[in-house]
């Protein structure tokens, strides 16, 4: 599954490991759009908890009401905004009601002392309108950074370096250099059908200064050990390739 969301009738997320109910899905793919958008857009953790009985679909559109205060909205003109947010939140509101038949009445939305921001709802109107009323995000991407956060927020003396298909740990002090490349894949440690991601790895050896290199996938049912990769084609003495499985449980917490 190169990328996972929903729309407005539907919800396309993997199921793996611990997440196989449509609460914890819904929690991870929350967990990483906040880990993709500025604090201001995050759902709060109250917001997240809504997700035992609410689809990811209503959550958003929840979250957008909040923010719009909907009831003065609908019944009030709307001041202190451009007429540009103004026209295209009143077209996102009459296509989800015309097309969707969506009943903003039927929504509960609890009294909250939290922020409420008219820019807020903008944001995630303009996401969801440009994609029909759904929004899937690209597992390379989403894996990468999530993995690149947790070797960030490590705290070991080390320096660590962000690139387009990789992350570098670097540590004069045990001086070692380890190269990673994450992939979105949920392999099967009886299975492997990885033979690109091994090249990789060798040219990689074979032509920088890392000898360590790691090949990261999302850990799974079928996969939950780390496996040791020896090859003939590297001739230098000291190297190690390494699948390591990485947990995606902390997005539950």
């Amino acid at each position: 599954m190169k990328y996972f969301g929903f729309s407005s009738e539907n919800e396309y997320l993997p199921s793996f490991d611990k997440f196989q109910s449509e609460i914890n899905k819904r929690l991870m793919f929350l967990k990483f759009f906040n880990q993709e958008v500025d604090e201001n857009y995050k759902f709060s953790k109250e917001e997240i908890k809504e997700c035992k009985r609410n689809t990811l679909f209503e959550l958003f559109i929840k979250k957008i009401v909040k923010n719009l205060k909907y009831s003065s909205y609908s019944f009030s003109p709307i001041k202190k905004i451009d007429v540009e947010k103004t026209n295209k939140i009143n077209k996102f509101i009459k296509n989800l009601n015309e097309e969707l038949k969506f009943e903003f009445k039927n929504f509960d939305i609890k009294n909250t002392l939290e922020f409420t921001d008219i820019n807020k709802a903008y944001f995630l109107i303009d996401i969801l309108e440009n994609k029909d009323f759904s929004l899937f995000l690209e597992g390379e991407k989403i894996f990468k950074n999530f993995v690149s956060n947790k070797i960030l927020n490590g705290g070991e003396n080390r320096e660590v370096f962000i690139n387009n298909d990789s992350i570098d740990i670097k540590s004069e002090l045990h001086s070692f250099c380890t190269k990673i490349f994450t992939f979105w894949e949920f392999i099967d440690a009886k299975n492997l059908n990885i033979d690109a991601h091994i090249k990789k790895a060798v040219e990689c050896i074979k032509t920088t200064e890392f000898k360590q290199v790691y090949l990261v996938y999302p850990k799974n049912e079928n996969f939950n050990k780390h496996i040791q990769v020896k090859t003939d084609e590297v001739t230098c003495g000291e190297y190690e390739i390494k699948l390591i499985p990485y947990s995606l449980r902390s997005t539950l917490r």
